[in-house]
C-alpha cells in the first residue's frame, strides 16, 4: 500500500512514526541540545528568548463537553474574577511541552486540570521512547499577585501514568477514562478502561468502583458528561495494543454515575469506525455531538479524514449524521477539539490535523446548530512554500498569523460556561510539542503563558531572517 507524500499526509505519517518534520538543517552552534532535547524545542540564535516571546496576544476557541450549568459555589460573588484571597501555592515553572494529554476546566473554580500525556517528541527524525506521564497540573485562570505562580503540580495520588486518554467536567468532578502507556520505544501498549474522578475542592483523585460489564480498554476515544441523565458517554476509539495495526471501533457506552454501572447502547448502523474524534453535549437539543476523526486507514493513500457530525439523542436512543456536502465547512480532520458555548448556542472548533497543504491547523470555526451553518472566525497560518524534501521544510513554509496559537493537534481545549471563555493548552506541532496556554473570550485569543519550546521559528523570533528552517 502506497503512502502519500504531499504535505498533509507527510506530516500525518511523520506524527505516527515519531518523525520530526523539520529536522535536516544543522542546529546553530550556540544552541547545543541537552540529551533528549526535542526537534524544534531549541530557541537557537537568540539566547534566552522563549519560544513564543514574539507571539501576538489576540484573535477566535473551547472543551470536550462540560457541565453547562456551571459547577459549584466557591464563595465569591463573581466566580470569573480573582478570589478575595487568591491561592498563592503555585509555581512559575510550567509543565513540560506535552501532547496527547487530557484536560478539563473545573467550572466555577477557575481552574484548568491537566493530567498525563506524552513528552517524547522526535529529534532529527529519530524514535524517542514514548512516555505516559502521571502528574496532575492545575492552572489558575485568574489574575494572581505578582509573587504567585499560576501552576500547581500534584505528584501524589494520581491515576497510573498514561496518554491519549479522555477527560471532561461535570457534576462537580473532573472525569478521566481510558488511555495507553508503554515502557520503552517498542512493543505493545498497556490499554486502560478504568474511570477516575478528581475533586477540585480536595484536589484528590479517586478511582470509581464499577460493577458489571464495561467498555473494552481503549484510547483516542471521547468522554462526555450528560447533566440531564447524570451520566457519562464513551464513544468509539482505538482498541488495539499494537500501534502498527490500529483497530477503531464505533460502540457507544453510557455510565450511570449514581448506580456506577456501564450500559452498552446501540451503535449507529451506517457510520465508519473512528478514533481521534471529539465530542460535546448540546443541552439545548438534549443530544451528544461527535465530530471528525479518522479510521484505520488514516496514514495511507486511501485515508479519509472525517468532517461530519454524528448526533445521538439519549432520549429515544436515536442517531443522525450531517455530512456537510454543501457550503463552507472545516476540512476533514482528526485530533481537533470542539466544545459547546452556552452563551450563544454554538459549537466551537479549533485546530487538528487535516489532509491539505498545511497538515496541522490553527483555524477556528463556529457552528450554529440552529442555522446548521459553519463560519470561520479569526485568522490562521497560510501556506506559502512547498517542502524542500522529506522532513525538510523552509522557514517560510507558512505565513504565520501571530494572533493565533501555533498550528497543532493532540491538544486540549476546555471551556468554562460560567465565565464564557476557554483555555487551550499544549499539543503536537510541526516543531515538537508546546506548553503554552491561550484564553479565548468569545472574540479573541490571548496568550496567557508563552511556550518554552515547539513553535515555528517565524512565530517566536523577532527577526525571521535568522531562521534556518521552519523550526530553528
Amino acid at each position: 500500500m502506497m503512502i502519500k507524500t504531499e504535505r498533509g499526509r507527510l506530516i500525518t505519517l511523520c506524527l505516527t512514526l515519531g518523525v520530526a518534520i523539520a529536522c535536516t538543517e544543522e542546529k546553530p552552534a550556540t544552541t547545543e541540545p541537552e540529551a533528549g532535547a526535542e526537534a524544534g524545542a531549541l530557541v537557537g540564535g537568540e539566547a534566552g528568548a522563549p519560544a513564543g516571546a514574539e507571539a501576538g496576544v489576540v484573535m477566535g476557541g473551547s472543551d470536550a463537553g462540560g457541565d453547562v450549568v456551571g459547577g459549584e459555589d466557591v464563595n465569591q460573588t463573581d466566580p470569573c474574577v480573582a478570589p478575595s484571597e487568591p491561592s498563592c501555592d503555585g509555581q512559575f515553572d510550567p509543565p513540560p511541552p506535552i501532547n496527547e494529554h487530557g484536560a478539563a476546566y473545573a467550572d466555577g473554580h477557575q481552574m484548568l486540570v491537566v493530567f498525563g500525556g506524552n513528552t517524547a517528541v522526535p529529534e532529527n527524525c529519530g524514535f524517542p521512547a514514548y512516555t505516559g506521564e502521571g502528574t496532575t497540573w492545575l492552572f489558575y485562570d485568574y489574575e494572581l499577585p505578582t509573587e504567585c505562580g499560576p501552576w500547581v503540580k500534584l505528584e501524589q495520588g494520581n491515576p497510573p501514568g498514561r496518554a491519549r486518554h479522555s477527560m471532561t467536567w461535570g457534576g462537580g468532578y473532573v472525569w478521566l477514562f481510558g488511555g495507553r502507556v508503554r515502557a520503552g520505544s517498542s512493543g505493545p501498549y498497556t490499554l486502560f478502561n478504568d474511570l477516575w474522578r478528581f475533586d477540585p475542592n480536595t484536589r484528590q483523585w479517586e478511582e470509581v468502583t464499577v460493577s458489571g460489564p464495561k467498555p473494552s480498554p481503549r484510547y483516542n476515544t471521547s468522554l462526555t458528561y450528560d447533566p440531564v441523565r447524570g451520566a457519562l458517554w464513551v464513544f468509539a476509539g482505538n482498541i488495539s495494543a499494537n500501534a502498527l495495526t490500529p483497530d477503531a471501533d464505533k460502540d457507544l457506552w453510557r455510565f450511570d454515575i449514581e448506580s456506577a454501572t456501564w450500559t452498552q447502547m446501540s451503535a449507529h448502523p451506517g457510520v465508519k469506525d473512528r478514533m481521534w474524534h471529539s465530542a460535546l453535549f448540546d443541552p439545548t437539543r438534549d443530544r451528544i455531538v461527535f465530530y471528525g476523526g479518522a479510521d484505520e486507514t488514516a496514514f495511507f493513500d486511501d485515508a479519509e479524514y472525517f468532517k461530519d457530525f454524528l448526533y445521538y439523542w439519549p432520549e429515544g436512543n436515536r442517531w443522525d449524521q450531517d455530512l456537510f456536502t454543501i457550503g463552507d465547512a472545516p476540512q476533514g480532520r482528526f485530533w481537533s477539539q470542539i466544545t459547546y458555548n452556552a452563551s450563544n448556542d454554538s459549537y466551537f472548533l479549533f485546530g487538528g490535523h487535516d489532509d491539505a497543504q498545511l497538515g496541522n491547523r490553527n483555524d477556528t470555526w463556529v457552528f450554529s446548530p440552529e442555522a446548521e451553518v459553519w463560519t470561520q472566525v479569526g485568522g490562521e497560518d497560510t501556506y506559502n512554500r512547498p517542502a524542500n524534501g522529506f522532513c525538510d521544510f523552509p522557514a517560510d513554509f507558512t505565513i504565520v498569523d501571530r494572533a493565533s496559537p501555533e498550528r497543532r493537534n493532540a491538544h486540549t481545549l476546555s471551556w468554562s460556561n460560567t465565565c464564557n471563555r476557554g483555555l487551550l493548552f499544549g499539543g503536537k506541532t510541526d516543531c515538537g510539542a508546546v506548553n503554552d496556554v491561550w484564553r479565548y473570550d468569545g472574540e479573541v485569543w490571548t496568550n496567557m503563558e508563552l511556550a518554552t519550546e515547539g513553535e515555528a521559528c517565524h512565530r517566536w523570533r523577532s527577526n525571521p531572517d535568522n531562521c534556518a528552517n521552519m523550526c530553528f
